[in-house]
């Protein structure tokens, strides 16, 4: 399916297992797991676990995960919901009668059930080969003995610390001398490490009903937060059915809501309806299309997307094929749209890891405290940083995604997979907010309209469009003319930095080995055996 073309880094070949993460030691925390007698879904848990210590602010057991697991010769994924829930402690009502107009950011309010601890337990339980301490202990090493920081781990350190650290134990655990840890120096986080400790020994229920739990709900409740003990103990890992369409021959799936997943497919939908074949892969046309293919399923996903035990969202619709060809006709080649509307009425940090095994076994695995450092707190003597998911509800009574007791919050973290014909492609997913949707549809579009190799897909440069005030961040790479008739089609192009292009893995099927990309907008490794 691939050809090499250029690109920065080697895609890694390998015939027994494959791991790929934004941190090395992570990546190889997996590969240990695999060689030591685990399969792919260890592998996974152990590399997001040591990403709890040496990545401490994009993810950690205090945040939610979702996966997309395939099991040998399946002809689909099973899907996993391992995010969380509001706290009962307020209603939508008392929010409003505080005369917030959104919700707070940081600090307890947006704090929700974290569902990370569980779902990697459940994982490990129940399609692992080994125990759940066995997969904590690369994790529990990390954090009793230290690890050196890497370069842009450090980076993103600085930029964060010392204004998301709201409490003493964050403070403590995450800071030298009052500032960020530079290149190189060692960072411990034992309190993390006897968490895992912990929990491996005594099982899961201690964190969601016994002394951990009741920390926790503590920290929260101190900070204005709405958790209770009874909030943690409902908390529960779910197997979905994911979602899918067909882009060109090849079925891409992604989870259900509540995660934005389907706006990629949406975009996906739309993109389709044009011949790509007419452009090349850097061309003004393409990323016209893409761009304004993004404006449209964008405007569905704010307007729709909420937890589906709440609100029955759209799917059937927003997903099918006539009505992706209605919002296509909205695309003019020559000239770039203002914000639409929603086709149908009303009736920031994260990590991303891969992981495949000698069995056949692959895993899409995200896990997020959604912005740096999430709430900014820790729950006190656990060394758990705890996510601000619930940021993400609006305050809106009418909005599907209004803030609601027990109620899961709109979610950016999407894994995605590759099938074509019923056989297994491959297992990708990019960080990174908002941008995570939109870069799905790219690289998908890379593998299957261009024949990109995993590689040179995730390195392939990228636009970001932001819906808020329709601007379009171009990467380095896009040549200056297509820049040009980009701008002459009406796009407002602005200059990021590459943190705004988030940063992805892929591990996918060749001929009967592995072959995997990781991102060089991380600190990342794809490394196999």
């Amino acid at each position: 399916m691939f050809w090499r073309r250029w690109t920065g880094r080697s895609d890694v070949v390998a015939q027994h297992g494959m791991v790929a993460t934004s941190q090395p030691l992570a990546t190889q925390a997996g590969l240990a797991t695999l060689q030591t007698g685990g399969n792919a879904i260890d592998a996974a848990v152990a590399a997001a676990a040591v990403l709890d210590v040496v990545e401490p602010f994009s993810t950690g057991c205090g945040g939610d995960v979702f996966a997309l697991l395939h099991l040998k010769g399946a002809k689909e994924p099973i899907g996993i919901n391992g995010s969380g829930a509001a706290g009962s402690l307020a209603s939508l009502d008392d929010l409003l009668e505080k005369g917030w107009e959104k919700m707070p950011v940081r600090g307890g309010a947006p704090v929700t059930v974290p569902g990370a601890m569980h779902a990697w337990w459940y994982l490990v339980k129940n399609y692992g080969n080994l125990e759940f301490k066995e997969v904590l202990q690369p994790a529990i090493r990390y954090a009793r003995d230290g690890f050196p920081v890497s370069p842009i781990i450090s980076e993103v350190w600085h930029i964060l610390t010392p204004r998301t650290l709201l409490n003493d134990d964050a403070r403590r655990l995450f800071q030298l001398n009052g500032r960020a840890p530079k290149v190189g120096e060692i960072m411990k986080n034992p309190d993390l490490a006897r968490t895992f400790e912990v929990v491996g020994s005594e099982g899961v229920d201690v964190f969601y009903s016994g002394e951990i739990a009741e920390k926790i709900v503590q920290t929260v409740q101190k900070h204005g937060g709405f958790l209770t003990l009874d909030d943690m103990k409902a908390h529960t890992t779910k197997e979905t059915k994911p979602i899918k369409i067909n882009y060109r021959g090849v079925d891409v799936y992604e989870h259900a809501p509540n995660g934005q997943g389907f706006a990629a497919l949406e975009m996906l939908n739309v993109m389709q309806e044009f011949d790509f074949s007419k452009f090349s892969s850097k061309s003004a046309e393409r990323y016209h299309i893409m761009i304004e293919a993004k404006k449209l399923a964008y405007a569905d996903l704010y307007q729709f997307n909420a937890d589906p035990d709440f609100f029955d969202v759209p799917l059937d619709t927003l997903l099918s094929s006539d009505y992706a060809k209605k919002r296509a006709q909205l695309i003019k080649m020559e000239q770039a749209m203002a914000s639409p509307s929603p086709g149908l009425e009303l009736g920031e940090d994260t990590i991303y890891l891969a992981a495949a095994d000698d069995e056949g076994n692959a895993i899409s695995f995200i896990n997020s405290l959604y912005m740096g450092f999430g709430s900014g707190l820790v729950a006190e003597q656990t060394g758990i940083k705890l996510q601000n998911r619930g940021a993400l509800f609006s305050l809106d009574p009418k909005h599907p995604n209004r803030y609601e007791p027990r109620k899961k919050p709109f979610h950016t973290i999407i894994p995605g997979a590759l099938y074509q014909e019923h056989e297994f492609l491959g297992v990708f997913g990019i960080m990174g907010g908002p941008h995570q949707a939109q870069a799905h549809a790219q690289f998908v579009s890379n593998i299957v309209d261009y024949k990109m190799s995993p590689q040179e897909a995730l390195e392939h440069p990228r636009f970001h469009h932001t819906q808020s005030n329709n601007t379009v961040s171009l990467e380095n790479g896009i040549p200056t003319d297509e820049q040009g008739k980009l701008r002459k089609k009406g796009h407002h192009l602005i200059h990021e930095t590459m943190s705004n292009f988030g940063g992805g893995q892929a591990i996918f099927n060749l001929n009967g080995v592995w072959i995997a990309g990781s991102d060089h907008r991380k600190d990342g490794q794809a490394a196999g055996f």
